[in-house]
């Protein structure tokens, strides 16, 4: 099984290597990179929905806090 996990991981390395382009420069070159690639985007896009959902759920959390604690 380990071995099998092993060849799908060294036959699927390429993915990464899956548009042209250089990840450094000046800014407005690497930002242009970062926000006109559709894999950055899809990452920046669930990065923010996870790190919203995660925010959501703290806020909820922290009020359920101050509600058990209240005199």
């Amino acid at each position: 099984m380990m071995q099998a996990l092993m060849t799908l991981a060294l036959a699927w390395s390429s993915v990464a290597w899956a548009h042209p382009g250089e990840h450094h420069g000046d800014m407005g070159s690497t930002l242009l990179h970062l926000m006109s690639e559709p894999d950055h985007v899809a990452l920046l896009v669930a990065a923010a929905v996870i790190g919203g959902f995660g925010g959501l759920m703290m806020r909820r959390r922290a009020k359920a806090a101050r509600r058990m604690f209240k005199d």
